[in-house]
């Protein structure tokens, strides 16, 4: 069901962690000070991923305000997901940036 109301989805439940191993993921590379921008968007990337399908697979018995929650995890995984892949161009040209350090600049 998740496949058709999402088709741009970018990955099945099953290949993704466990969400207690993310979320133990997460916590440990928080505890770093100096925690990979690319390393911590993947694990993010992977909690709203999971977060998105279980609460898709529930859809009908949402109401309004879970809906709209819905909502702004998909936008929010569309801006991670657009942030990472400018980083990995810049990587590839040999630029190493760390986005959370570029304080007031916007990625467009």
């Amino acid at each position: 069901m998740a496949e058709q109301l999402f088709p741009g989805l970018e990955r099945p439940l099953p290949q993704l962690p466990s969400l207690p191993y993310t979320l133990f993921a997460y916590r440990e590379e928080l505890r770093r000070r100096d925690a990979p921008f690319m390393k911590m968007s993947t694990i993010k990337l992977h909690l709203t991923d999971n977060l998105i399908l279980q609460t898709i697979k529930n859809i009908r018995q949402l109401d309004t305000m879970e809906i709209m929650n819905l909502n702004r995890e998909i936008v929010f995984k569309r801006k991670l997901t657009k942030q990472m892949r400018k980083v990995r161009k810049l990587e590839k040209m040999g630029l190493h940036v760390d986005p959370r350090q570029l304080n007031g600049l916007h990625w467009h």
